[in-house]
C-alpha cells in the first residue's frame, strides 16, 4: 500500500473515530436529558447524570488523544520517508548526470579519433 494511501487511511480513521464519538457522546447526552425529562429526576440524579457525562467526556478525550498522538507518529514517519526517498533521488539524478558527461565526453573523443566522416 503506497504511503500517501496509509496517510489518507489513517486520517479517515483519526476523522471517522473522531465523529462516531462525538455522536456516541450526543446519543449518551440525549438519553440522559430524556431519562430526566420523564423521571423528572432531583438535583441529585442531576448530578450524577452530569459526572456520568464527564466521565464518558474524559474517555472521548482520551481516545481522541491517542488517535492523534498515532496519526502525528504516522504523519512524522510518512515525512521521514519522504525525506529519504528525495534524497536517494537526488543522489540517483546526480550519477545519472555524471553518467551522462562521462558518455558524451568519450562520444567527444570517439568522435574525433575517428575524423571526419566521408558521405
Amino acid at each position: 500500500m503506497p504511503p500517501e494511501a496509509i496517510m489518507r487511511s489513517a486520517e479517515v480513521a483519526l476523522r471517522l473515530s473522531i465523529v462516531l464519538s462525538v455522536a456516541a457522546f450526543v446519543a449518551l447526552a440525549a438519553s440522559l436529558y430524556e431519562i430526566d425529562r420523564r423521571e423528572k429526576s432531583s438535583a441529585d440524579t442531576a448530578a450524577a447524570n452530569l459526572a456520568e457525562i464527564e466521565r464518558h467526556l474524559q474517555g472521548i478525550d482520551n481516545q481522541i488523544r491517542v488517535l492523534s498522538g498515532q496519526y502525528a507518529a504516522q504523519l512524522s514517519a510518512q515525512e521521514r520517508r519522504l525525506q529519504a526517498l528525495g534524497s536517494q533521488l537526488e543522489t540517483l539524478r546526480q550519477q545519472y548526470n555524471s553518467r551522462l558527461k562521462e558518455l558524451e565526453d568519450d562520444l567527444r573523443v570517439l568522435r574525433l579519433e575517428q575524423g571526419p566522416t566521408r558521405r
